[in-house]
């Protein structure tokens, strides 16, 4: 891979090489083994992915990042993702991703409240990587 975030192409008319910017997700994620998971995953699909195992470093992250989309967990310690959602709604980002949260709370009130609170779009634990690769396509685009 890459450090670049670009990756080489081949153009179908003639075999002429040029630089195609990957898209890049941030897992946000208190979950080592979670993390690894998602980060191999969405690599071997073609996007960049980086992480964040503290959601009290989320909105540093995504300055010094600029992600494409945030996968968020819903349930993480000192803030939760409808914390998190709400700060990062609050402040003044040169760009916001849309936010896809994950989460195994199943109650309809509380994927309302993601929803509004400003998530895209949310996936219930545990997950399937076609439904994830799915929402990853509808959101940003296949790398």
């Amino acid at each position: 891979m890459r450090k670049s975030g670009h990756a080489r192409v081949t153009s179908r008319s003639g075999g002429q090489k040029k630089l195609m910017a990957k898209k890049k997700i941030l897992i946000v994620d208190d979950d080592p083994g979670i993390l690894s998971m998602l980060k191999l995953m969405l690599r071997l699909e073609g996007y960049e992915a980086v992480v964040c195992e503290e959601a009290l470093n989320v909105l540093d992250k995504i300055v010094s990042e600029d992600p494409d989309l945030i996968m968020l967990d819903a349930m993480m310690p000192h803030l939760d993702g409808l914390s998190i959602l709400s700060l990062v709604q609050s402040k003044d980002l040169p760009k916001k991703p849309p936010v896809i949260l994950f989460t195994g709370n199943v109650d309809e009130d509380y994927i309302k409240q993601a929803l509004k609170a400003g998530a895209s779009d949310f996936l219930m634990k545990p997950f399937v990587k076609e439904d994830l690769l799915e929402r990853l396509q509808a959101l940003i685009g296949k790398t």
